[in-house]
């Protein structure tokens, strides 16, 4: 592999501002945002047409699952069709790039030589100079996806405030609410994946994002039914964290440990890995350095753990190009690989986040604030 030169500093995600009932909300969602979800259109269409699969049969699978997917999460279902009123498209575009992850390993030939990734850690208060509950990741993925992200901030007719950062068009990948609630995501892979149908794992996020406590957020994922499986750590500004190893049969948990959490790609519940067969770690070797590395760092700065000292764990270059922080080079197949796109990070009592995007090469980090 080469490396390839880095690109200059990417221009900060946009914030949109939406508000009012689904429908509604959504519509407003698809206009402000409607050139970045056309990119979001783009990218998928491009992937899965290099693994065999036509933009119009990601369609037609999309439509087979919408009517399930909308008996358990209407109103996000009437979000999604006020995205695609708004940006111009059809519902079942938006509904496919939400369910990119079922269309990519489910149902095509997805190279996962170069998957999905993530780092995400959470520092509890006691470790942490302001005595706030810290939250942040790094997110992995395609590289142009930096050019398609946005932070979402959503004021809905009823329910809490979310500041959400997202793939445009999507409903949620991680965030914070008005209540404290910290929500972040990391790719998994085991055996049961793909055995049975599951809803779209953006729907089950959003949904984390729209509970007022712990206890609900937590259930919401707990009680989902995915047909893949996903990592999602979720704080509270109260100073409570878990981490959930959800696969398509069963939900494993993971507390913090000497008050740090960590997590990227591969099982760490000891029942996880006792029962599953870890296919993360065919493709993402990684995973067991970066966690460690990450923790490492976090643990020699407390109790005065900041989200300076979150930046620099995540800026972490061992190993690299396959490192905490994902710089980008060309693959044997030629194509560019798989990067951090975006380093993410909360304090969830001031409601606030920083987001750098590309953060593997010149990056400054904006603030974003629920407020």
């Amino acid at each position: 592999m080469s490396e390839i030169v880095e690109r200059a500093e990417t221009t900060p995600f946009p914030l949109i501002d939406i508000e009012g009932a689904p429908q509604q909300r959504g519509r407003s969602y698809g206009r402000q945002a409607a050139d970045r979800i056309l990119r979001s259109l783009a990218i998928y269409r491009e992937i899965l047409a290099r693994d065999g699969m036509d933009w119009s049969k990601a369609r037609e699978i999309s439509r087979s699952i919408i009517a399930g997917v909308e008996r358990a999460y209407p109103s996000s279902v009437a979000e999604i069709r006020g995205i695609a009123a708004g940006a111009e498209c059809s519902i079942e575009d938006i509904f496919a790039i939400n369910a990119r992850t079922e269309l990519l390993y489910g149902h095509g030939n997805f190279d996962e030589s170069d998957p999905d990734g993530c780092t995400g850690a959470v520092a509890m208060a006691e470790v942490t100079r302001c005595g706030h509950l810290l939250h942040g990741q790094n997110w992995d993925w395609k590289d142009d996806c930096a050019d398609s992200s946005i932070v979402l901030r959503i004021h809905p007719d009823k329910g809490l405030p979310i500041l959400t950062f997202v793939e445009a068009g999507l409903l949620a990948r991680c965030g914070l609410n008005a209540a404290g609630i910290g929500l972040t995501g990391n790719h998994l892979k085991c055996e049961h994946d793909a055995a049975r149908s599951g809803t779209p794992i953006p729907f089950v996020r959003r949904q984390v994002l729209e509970h007022a406590t712990f206890a609900e957020a937590a259930r919401a994922v707990m009680t989902s039914q995915l047909g893949f499986s996903n990592n999602m750590m979720i704080s509270h500004c109260g100073n409570e964290a878990i981490s959930l190893e959800v696969t398509p049969v069963e939900t494993f948990w993971v507390p913090p440990e000497e008050d740090l959490l960590v997590h990227a790609n591969h099982f760490i519940a000891p029942s996880a890995r006792a029962k599953m067969r870890d296919l993360s770690l065919l493709s993402n070797t990684d995973s067991l350095y970066r966690d460690a590395r990450v923790r490492k760092h976090l643990a020699r700065a407390a109790p005065s753990i900041t989200i300076e000292t979150f930046q620099a764990a995540f800026q972490d270059r061992y190993g690299s190009p396959r490192a905490v922080c994902r710089s980008l080079f060309t693959g044997d197949t030629g194509l560019p690989s798989a990067t951090t796109v975006a380093t993410i990070l909360m304090d969830t009592t001031l409601r606030k986040m920083w987001v750098a995007p590309r953060p593997y090469g010149p990056h400054r980090f904006t603030e974003y604030s629920l407020d």
